[in-house]
């Protein structure tokens, strides 16, 4: 166990702490300081911190976990169909239109522009919307059908002739409005009206690798709908071209149509004039000459026109037939090549497939929190943890023990002489040199920074365990300010108050507590000002006179910060025990605690005046993992050997 040894000799008068040796595998205190005050941690830091917060770390996965798996199970599978259309191939296919473009190449990207275009998908839409009934159009206002949100709206009516006659039911107002809008809720979910984005989204119009296949992919979390929506937009588009070669075949047709009509009558009217010339030119025989001949070249003029129409006409007849033969066999340049099936297994990724991905997340982050976690704690893990941020010397752990327990300190420290906490007592006892029949007749004042530190408990388990040595010692409890524990589990009676009873016996308002073996003497809560018992050398009369009727007096001291008169019985004692809570107390509070000893002078007394430190409600387990190598660790470690040390 961790004692202090005064060693007069030395003209430092310094406090020696013994401390149990750490293996080379440990971290010693003043590097675990400048690890966890600054910088990142070695690798063996963080194992030890993943360690230390593996339930936290543990917690998180598996929260973390479940949740993500409920979400994933939340979302619904969504299923793609497939359906596939084959482009012709177009005359001169292998012409390229730009370098490294071919005529099939601009011809196929064409074609899947036009496929994926709004306004195919539109028609497409709207074309659905036609076919189904049951389902809302674009732009329509969903009907509501008469359930519980047509019900809702006609009890709203119903009841609004009564709300306007009586202005009172404020409560019925509120449910016919949650009504409404209950209503509302379930008409918007009944309406599964779906948005030219929506089928945007869920539509994919590739072309395969590159071969003249276009694949037209639809997605939905229904099968059927995905095959429906992907077939309607495959056909709609071969019917529009289809529509569109027809209509244009009819355009031609009716285009070639009235160009025969102005070539027959063409043909007609030259036909009527070649004739005309010819009777003309029977008639002008008989002339002669240059006459005769500029005739014939007229008439042959007019008879190849003739000709011309005639062939004109005749070709133009013969195609407008071939186009009226031919346009019930007018293909478009894409055929629908496989229709697509409805789909029978989802084609979204399986939510339980993501739960080891989850997992590893979970666990990154768990540990980068808690390593997180560990770099902000400023309190206080071990004794070194003391000892280098004040200044002071740490004598012993003093473990955390169970209200019962501290209720009744005599009782658990005869029924458990060997625990830790009965260890850490003795300890304390020891180093202070209070235990021992010789010692001579000291003064402990015990404080600590903030309220609810512990050090009510250490004073009473200390007077305890001097008294079951045989020694006379007193607690003083000087809680202005609150009601100490003790009083509240004893009724005591008897206080020192106000400056008429300086000059009365001590005896007078010591009370015995048999339950306990010792004597208390408490400063009774008023209005008196505690300066004032000070300034009339109450306090110091008090002090000695019970160090002389008194092996050890036991003072129970008002915390360090918040409390004026805590600087001032620091000057009266003779030693200083300060209270540090383990992994509660931040090292910036417990270092202005010590500052206001030191500002008062206490640190210059010398070594009897010299503060030293406890570390108190120690929680073992949690403290072994750290690896300090200290008592902590080995009572943890040894426990068999130790019997009860751990648990208590």
């Amino acid at each position: 166990m961790l004692q202090v040894h005064s060693d007069k000799d030395r003209a430092d008068s310094r406090v020696h702490v013994d401390e149990p040796a750490m293996t080379g595998s440990q971290v010693t205190g003043a590097q675990w300081e400048k690890t966890r005050g600054a910088g990142e941690p070695h690798l063996r830091q963080v194992i030890g911190i993943l360690r230390r917060r593996y339930r936290l770390i543990l917690t998180i996965c598996g929260v973390g976990t479940v949740l993500a798996t409920i979400v994933g199970l939340l979302i619904p599978p969504k299923y793609t169909a497939t359906a596939q259309l084959v482009v012709e191939f177009p005359a001169n296919a292998h012409t390229e239109v730009t370098a490294g473009v071919s005529l099939m190449d601009e011809s196929i990207d064409t074609h899947v522009t036009l496929v994926s275009s709004r306004e195919h998908l539109r028609r497409v839409l709207e074309s659905l919307s036609q076919e189904s009934p049951g389902t809302t159009r674009i732009g329509a206002e969903p009907r509501t059908p008469a359930t519980a949100g047509g019900a809702a709206n006609a009890a709203a009516a119903n009841g609004s002739t009564s709300s306007m006659a009586t202005e009172t039911g404020s409560l019925d107002q509120i449910t016919r409005n949650l009504m409404i809008w209950v209503g509302e809720l379930q008409r918007m979910r009944r309406a599964r009206v779906l948005s030219i984005e929506q089928v945007e989204r869920n539509t994919t119009v590739l072309q395969q690798r590159r071969s003249r296949v276009i694949s037209i992919a639809f997605t939905s979390t229904n099968p059927e709908k995905a095959a429906a929506f992907a077939n309607r937009i495959g056909q709609l588009y071969v019917d529009d071209l289809l529509s569109q070669k027809r209509a244009y075949a009819a355009s031609e047709m009716a285009r070639l149509e009235e160009r025969i009509a102005k070539t027959k009558s063409e043909m007609e009217r030259s036909r009527f004039t070649v004739q005309a010339a010819i009777q003309q030119g029977n008639d002008d025989e008989r002339s002669a000459g240059t006459e005769g001949a500029n005739g014939d070249k007229q008439l042959r003029e007019l008879a190849l026109r003739a000709r011309t129409s005639a062939q004109l006409y005749i070709h133009l007849v013969q195609r407008l037939k071939d186009m009226r033969d031919n346009q019930e066999n007018i293909v478009p340049d894409v055929e629908l090549h496989s229709s697509a099936s409805v789909p029978r297994r989802p084609s979204s990724h399986n939510p339980l497939l993501f739960i080891v991905p989850a997992l590893f997340i979970f666990v990154l982050g768990a540990s980068w929190l808690a390593i997180v976690l560990e770099q902000m704690d400023r309190t206080f893990r071990s004794q070194r943890d003391v000892s280098d941020a004040l200044g002071l010397p740490c004598i012993t752990l003093v473990p955390r023990i169970s209200r019962k327990r501290r209720a009744r300190p005599k009782h658990y420290l005869l029924s458990e002489p060997f625990s830790a906490y009965a260890e850490a007592i003795r300890s304390v006892a020891a180093s202070l040199q209070i235990a021992t029949p010789g010692g001579s007749h000291e003064v402990i004042l015990i404080s600590s920074s903030v309220p609810s530190e512990g050090k009510t408990t250490l004073a009473v388990s200390l007077a305890v365990f001097v008294g079951l040595l045989g020694r006379r010692v007193l607690l003083i409890d000087l809680g202005f300010r609150r009601a100490s524990m003790i009083r509240g589990l004893r009724k005591i009676e008897g206080a020192l108050v106000g400056p008429n009873q300086q000059d009365q016996p001590l005896g007078q308002f010591v009370q015995q507590v048999p339950d306990l073996g010792i004597d208390y003497l408490r400063i009774a809560r008023s209005q008196v000002d505690p300066l004032a018992l000070l300034s009339r050398e109450q306090i110091p009369q008090l002090i000695s006179q019970s160090r002389e009727n008194y092996d050890c007096v036991i003072i129970d001291g008002p915390p360090l910060l918040g409390t004026t008169e805590s600087r001032l019985f620091a000057r009266v004692v003779d030693r200083l025990l300060f209270v540090v809570k383990w992994g509660s107390t931040r090292r910036d509070v417990a270092d202005s605690a010590v500052s206001v000893v030191r500002n008062v002078g206490c640190l210059d007394k010398g070594l009897r005046g010299l503060p030293i430190a406890i570390l108190t409600q120690v929680d073992l387990k949690a403290h072994a993992q750290y690896r300090f190598g200290d008592i902590g660790e080995c009572v943890v470690k040894y426990r068999k050997h130790y019997l009860h040390s751990v648990g208590t």
